[in-house]
């Protein structure tokens, strides 16, 4: 898909991937619209020329304003970008249900929603393109964020299926597997936080502008799934080819986490 004069919707747009996504589709010259809670730095991402809609995800009725608004000032939605979401650092054991529940909610039932909100008028279009925001855990289940990583499998799931059921329909549906990607993520996550010796030794860390660049070629060159960084790869074919030795090396790690609490 050719983005010079397409309109792509951005969710959790006010920062990071969201923002790095924003100024990715506007150089390759897409119209922008643009939701997050935050109004001051969605217009300081956006710029004049944007649709900005501040609000939660979360509430209903900003999730059907923010498609309907930009039918009626663009005419066409070509891309849904899925960006927004949330991290919890607990174990499943222990984890709190209200913030697991708002995860759950942020990180699939939104992304869900909004993808029954917009396909209609793809399909009729025939065109269009649906870009869900995974995770490398959502590939590989990482132990001290293993709620975050269910609800990326989950995520990851919903696209492969969307693919085929829309694949006849001129619709594409393309998941995104980033690993460590340098934001406020971990800052934001709903409980716990990500052990520093983990931010210090990642091996899979790329910038938000990095990640933006690879969704954006992912949508022009219609791939099915991204990995980025590509080592991430290696990691997903270990686990897939040898389960256990992966289980091993995760679990090592796991007890450190555990001792640095």
């Amino acid at each position: 898909m050719n983005l010079s004069g397409k309109v792509a919707l951005i969710t959790g747009a006010s920062q990071g991937i969201g923002a790095a996504c924003a100024a990715a589709f506007g150089r390759r010259g897409a119209s922008l619209s643009l939701v997050a809670r935050s109004e001051e730095k969605l217009r300081a991402v956006g710029g004049p020329e944007a649709l900005i809609t501040p609000g939660d995800l979360c509430d209903a009725e900003v999730r059907r304003r923010v498609v309907e608004a930009t039918l009626e000032r663009f005419g066409a939605i070509d891309v849904l970008v899925n960006n927004a979401g949330v991290g919890l650092y607990s174990d499943v054991s222990a984890a709190p249900m209200a913030e697991v529940t708002r995860m759950w909610e942020l990180n699939v039932m939104v992304p869900l929603e909004l993808i029954q909100l917009v396909a209609p008028a793809m399909i009729e279009r025939r065109s269009g393109a649906v870009v869900n925001v995974g995770s490398i855990a959502g590939k590989v289940t990482l132990p001290w964020i293993s709620l975050y990583s269910a609800s990326k499998y989950a995520l990851g799931s919903l696209t492969d299926g969307l693919r085929l059921e829309l694949r006849d329909k001129g619709v594409h549906a393309i998941a995104i597997c980033p690993g460590y990607v340098r934001t406020n993520f971990r800052e934001n996550a709903l409980a716990g936080r990500l052990p520093a010796s983990l931010e210090r030794s990642s091996k899979f860390q790329i910038s938000a502008e990095e990640c933006a660049e690879a969704i954006a070629n992912a949508v022009e060159r219609g791939k099915r799934t991204v990995v980025i960084p590509r080592v991430g790869w290696i990691m997903i074919g270990l686990a897939r080819m040898f389960p256990w030795l992966v289980d091993w090396q995760l679990a090592r790690m796991y007890r450190r986490v555990k001792l640095e609490e």
